[in-house]
């Protein structure tokens, strides 16, 4: 059932799309959860559910499918996602464009050394958009960005793994390749040395669950936390590393087929962001959207 962006007319009785129950609907879609719905919302879930209801009534289809575990979309409810997030991304800029004063504070936005290869174009983006908003960036683990944000500590987080919690939007997916110093062929080496960030990432769990499927005998020789400290360890021609195809540093060799390593998955950039942030959280999330065309 195609559902209109902003009035539709049945029996000459006008319906509406109230902008505070597609916030709710489009809270419970994120997080796949009334429970958590609600404690995003400052609401008790009762609240939350009976505004699904009333949107159920108005749209005049079910667009929530409930289980005992999770809550997903019907096909009309993600048809009706993309027209709730354009509607309240529209309520917040028209907002915005009144009030220059909401224009201006910070945003706080939580990184990962990964998905810190991206910033360059995301703060440009962002700066042309609102010059007069503030950012302040952190940079840790995935899983920490993610506690910081559940905390309230930040508004937006960019990691590279879920780390089990729901709710992240997909921005970019790009493979990982293999790369090696520019002047010395450190991939001919048995056993292989690595150049991996430290345990408990999931590229380097892959790497390595790919050299063992591929039965390459290799080693640990360098490990950190950051992506300089990776590059610098390659470019030192002691180890080969991987890295996303867009972030491979200069003087670093991309590795073809004919090195023999076997084939690395896709990274994933994810967004997470706070409900009810200040404009500058949801501009950035909006600069965002538009940047990856998410």
């Amino acid at each position: 059932m195609a559902v209109d962006a902003t009035t539709s007319e049945i029996g000459g009785a006008v319906r509406s799309l109230d902008l505070e129950v597609l916030r709710a609907f489009v809270t419970v879609a994120e997080t796949r959860s009334f429970t958590r719905a609600a404690e995003r919302l400052n609401r008790g879930q009762s609240a939350v559910s009976m505004q699904m209801k009333r949107l159920e009534e108005v749209t005049g289809c079910r667009v929530l499918e409930r289980t005992r575990r999770r809550v997903d979309l019907t096909p009309d409810g993600a048809h009706l996602l993309s027209y709730a997030r354009r509607m309240l991304r529209l309520n917040d800029e028209a907002l915005g464009a009144l009030d220059r004063s909401a224009r201006t504070g910070r945003v706080r936005v939580g990184v990962t050394d990964t998905s810190m290869v991206y910033t360059a174009d995301i703060l440009a983006a962002f700066a042309a958009r609102c010059p007069l908003v503030q950012v302040e960036m952190s940079c840790g683990r995935s899983w920490e960005a993610l506690d910081d944000l559940e905390a309230g500590r930040i508004d937006v987080a960019l990691v590279t793994q879920p780390c089990g919690r729901e709710a992240g939007r997909l921005l970019k997916r790009e493979p990982l390749v293999w790369v090696a110093s520019a002047g010395v062929e450190t991939e001919v080496l048995d056993p292989l040395p690595l150049a991996l960030f430290a345990p408990g990432c999931i590229y380097r769990d892959a790497v390595l669950e790919r050299l063992d499927a591929a039965g390459r005998a290799h080693r640990m020789v360098y490990s950190s936390p950051n992506t300089l400290g990776l590059s610098a360890a390659v470019a030192a021609g002691i180890a080969v590393t991987a890295v996303p195809r867009s972030a491979v540093p200069a003087g670093l060799r991309v590795l073809g087929a004919e090195a023999g390593l076997p084939a690395l998955p896709d990274l994933d950039l994810l967004l997470y962001a706070r409900e009810g942030a200040a404009f500058g959280g949801g501009a950035f999330v909006e600069t965002l959207e538009d940047l990856f065309g998410a």
